[in-house]
């Protein structure tokens, strides 16, 4: 990962964190979200004039579902510990 660690960046979606991120030149936000007492994970494109909405993923515990966005093959086609050394980590 491109500034930053990729193990610190997963560990903060554990916790809903939001995170901002470079890949294949498009910007990306990840965060976590609460609806209907679920936890979930929601990624949109933020380059897109209207943040198009890309992935969301829903718990079935009590935890954010943080192990369906590593394996959920959404960058382009690959997921994202293929691609973690290409992503960039920014602050917004």
């Amino acid at each position: 990962m491109i500034n930053g660690n990729a193990n610190e960046f997963i560990d903060g979606l554990y916790y809903g964190d939001e995170r901002f991120f470079i890949y294949n030149q498009k910007k990306y936000f990840i965060e976590g979200w609460t609806e209907n007492d679920k936890l979930m994970l929601i990624l949109y494109i933020i380059e897109d004039p209207q943040n198009k909405f890309e992935w969301s993923a829903v718990s079935n515990n009590n935890n954010y579902p943080v192990d369906k966005f590593e394996t959920a093959d959404i960058f382009d086609g690959k997921t994202f510990w293929e691609v973690e050394k290409d992503i960039e980590w920014v602050d917004c």
